[in-house]
């Protein structure tokens, strides 16, 4: 609705967001000039990186397409997670067979020692949901969670890493520097996307780079924030073109089908795997007490 010219108050207002609990609240805000993102951010609707995403992207006119972009990723977390529990029913399952089965074969076998069989595999099932639930809270997770957690563990050369962060780190940047904001005002509002120290640092190193005189594909490679020289060598063709937005933006498009590709892809086997593991499971159940 914003996007089609709707002002965020009647947009609230006519949206399911309005059904929320604290909608009530939020909407009195946004009627004394409120931004979105802080309304939203103040009740824990939005997480910190989500915050600092919509209001970075509200500053650059690019609300509408930032908050379409939340609810695409949104929409596919809730799919994978969806597709997970729609398997559980078959490993809970197969957990209650191998629990039944090796209760069963162990009490007739030895019937001594039945009680602490009961209680092994009753504590194997309970570690199993367990890791069943961890797997889903991971799924869950949001893009901004995953690249803070790949700067905290030195991951930023890996494919997936570069895709995610184009899209979500560069493209932010685009329409910043697209919207006529200086670079390093622009990399200033991004420096609270990811929490980890090494995330700050190189952004301080860029914001430095920057305001000393250097370009911004010179701050951002020295910095270490570019993930590739690929990037770089886009950033040096883009700043010398005056089209630094329309090329970021179209390294996103590339970068999208790219991540959806990877994710379906991790998806499908995970599946397999838990597959795998929770008959393994069963198996040792019924057979290795």
């Amino acid at each position: 609705m914003i996007s089609a010219g709707i002002a965020t108050v009647q947009a609230w207002e006519k949206s399911s967001a309005s059904l929320h609990p604290a909608s009530p609240v939020i909407l009195a805000l946004l009627q004394k000039g409120t931004s979105l993102a802080r309304a939203m951010g103040h009740y824990g609707l939005l997480t910190a990186a989500h915050g600092i995403f919509l209001a970075t992207s509200d500053n650059a006119c690019h609300l509408p397409a930032a908050l379409q972009r939340l609810a695409t990723e949104s929409e596919h977390r809730a799919q994978r997670l969806q597709e997970m529990k729609s398997r559980w029913g078959v490993l809970y399952l197969l957990l209650l067979v191998g629990w039944l089965a090796g209760s069963i074969t162990a009490g007739l076998a030895e019937p001594g020692r039945i009680t602490g069989i009961l209680f092994l595999n009753t504590l194997t099932c309970i570690g199993s949901y367990y890791f069943l639930w961890l797997i889903a809270k991971l799924t869950s997770q949001n893009g901004w969670w995953w690249l803070g957690l790949a700067w905290k563990f030195g991951w930023q050369r890996r494919k997936v890493f570069q895709w995610s962060f184009t899209i979500h780190w560069l493209d932010l940047l685009g329409w910043q520097l697209a919207a006529g904001v200086d670079a390093a005002t622009a990399l200033q509002a991004m420096q609270g996307l990811i929490s980890t120290p090494s995330y700050r640092s190189a952004t301080a190193a860029a914001m430095t780079a920057v305001r000393d005189g250097k370009s911004l594909s010179t701050a951002l490679a020295t910095s270490g924030l570019l993930p590739n020289q690929t990037l770089a060598q886009v950033l040096v063709s883009a700043e010398a073109s005056g089209k630094i937005g329309e090329s970021l933006a179209h390294q996103t498009n590339l970068a999208e089908p790219n991540l959806k590709l990877y994710m379906d892809s991790v998806m499908f086997w995970l599946s397999k795997a838990l597959y795998a593991l929770v008959a393994a499971v069963a198996f040792a159940m019924v057979f290795l007490n």
